[in-house]
């Protein structure tokens, strides 16, 4: 089969999953009765940056439901639920770090695609809401958001405080929100939005870019209760920093910065979106390319979500990683492959103008998309990122949103919503 064939029969096969996570409440994750019969806030909005473009009646009749039932179920302090059970209709606050970030975005792109102006004034209250929770996740004042860990779309993993994916999302959420504020005519929202966005980014340009011979301690400086320097310089006390001992050489965003450590292994989803929210300027955008390249990251099929796999040695390793042997390494959250994660890929290859390796990548997504434990076109939830074994839930939403996402951004040279 020619490659413009299995992209497009990946395509058909993208819709055809799409059409059978549709139920009354919204797009669930996935359509296999032993998969995730819930409607998730990042799951459901990740899967909308594809389906929308399709314009398709009942598709987005569901992708309506997705935030009816989410809204609905928004706490009054403004938290959006990890997901609410298309079953009990009970809604989950566990990973609550990235569920309303997620809406906001997904109600401006479902914006931009019907320019349904109805639909963002029913939204809009919601929307305001969210962004009022997230200020007071600024716990420290330092002008990044801190979460738990396992908090975000990485919910068995040990990522905790300042996460660089959800302080880029964060980011994204408040210039789409600044956008919003202005078309329904809020200039005062709208400004204080838009300059809350230069902020974050600013901060996390400033705390979390890594470039090799970076002070440690400049690092975690935050995590002291007195300004290193004088207070500590005047008790004399010894300041140990924690060494940095893995990709020393290379520049790209730290996945976390907590209490007096970091992590340092390369978060995939963070860097992407970091590029494709513009709080990575060229040069940043260029580097982080370059380790997905040096490490091979989007080998065999684009992407792993971690670069290095976490060991059992290791200060960030945890006993909860052998539940059920998901987060063993290589596998799940710990350097395993997410398709829907290479369709993010395949939009930054496209933002960066490289259109070549952009449509290799397509046509790589397409076959890893293809692959199954029972069936062909599965649309597998995650992959062993060694070997490209299938070991996920069939069906996934998501995988087949953002294929179509990456094949209309490889087709047009363009990439709707950012």
């Amino acid at each position: 089969m020619s490659n413009s064939k299995i992209i497009d029969e990946a395509y058909q096969e993208a819709l055809r999953v799409l059409q059978n996570c549709l139920h009354p409440l919204g797009i669930k994750a996935s359509a296999k009765v032993r998969g995730y019969p819930q409607i998730w806030g990042r799951d459901s909005m990740i899967t909308l940056l594809g389906a929308v473009l399709l314009q398709d009646e009942k598709i987005n009749r569901a992708l309506r439901a997705s935030f009816e039932t989410l809204q609905k179920n928004q706490t009054s302090l403004g938290s959006i639920p990890n997901n609410v059970d298309t079953i009990t209709k009970k809604a989950n606050f566990q990973a609550y770090a990235d569920g309303g970030l997620s809406f906001i975005v997904g109600c401006a792109a479902f914006f931009e695609a019907t320019k349904d102006a109805s639909f963002l004034k029913k939204r809009y209250p919601a929307i305001k809401r969210i962004l009022n929770w997230y200020q007071y996740q600024d716990v420290d004042q330092s002008g990044l958001i801190s979460i738990q860990e396992a908090a975000d779309w990485e919910d068995l993993f040990a990522t905790r405080g300042k996460g660089v994916y959800v302080n880029v999302l964060y980011c994204l959420a408040l210039r789409k929100a600044s956008r919003i504020a202005k078309e329904l005519g809020d200039v005062k929202q709208q400004h204080f939005y838009q300059k809350r966005w230069h902020e974050v980014a600013a901060r996390i340009n400033e705390r979390l870019w890594f470039t090799p011979g970076r002070d440690p301690l400049e690092i975690v400086k935050d995590s002291f209760g007195t300004e290193l320097g004088r207070d500590i310089g005047i008790l004399k006390r010894k300041i140990h920093p924690p060494p940095k001992k893995i990709l020393q050489k290379d520049k790209y965003y730290l996945p976390y910065v907590s209490f007096r450590s970091f992590g340092e292994w390369f978060d995939s989803f963070g860097n992407l979106l970091a590029i494709l929210a513009g709080v990575a300027n060229q040069e940043q955008s260029k580097e982080i390319l370059k380790v997905i390249q040096k490490y091979q990251i989007a080998e065999p099929y684009p992407i792993k979500g971690i670069h290095p796999p976490i060991l059992p040695e290791e200060s960030d390793w945890r006993p909860y990683y052998r539940f059920a042997d998901l987060n063993l390494p290589h596998r799940y959250h710990n350097g395993g492959i997410w398709p829907f994660l290479g369709g993010f890929y395949v939009a930054v290859l496209v933002k960066m103008k490289k259109y070549k390796k952009a449509k290799e990548s397509l046509i790589a997504l397409a076959l890893l998309n293809k692959k199954g434990i029972e069936n062909e076109w599965e649309f597998n939830e995650w992959f062993h990122g060694e070997s490209g074994k299938p070991m996920g839930m069939a069906e996934q939403a998501w995988s087949a949103g953002m294929y179509i996402y990456a094949y209309e951004a490889v087709r047009s040279k363009k990439l709707p919503f950012f």
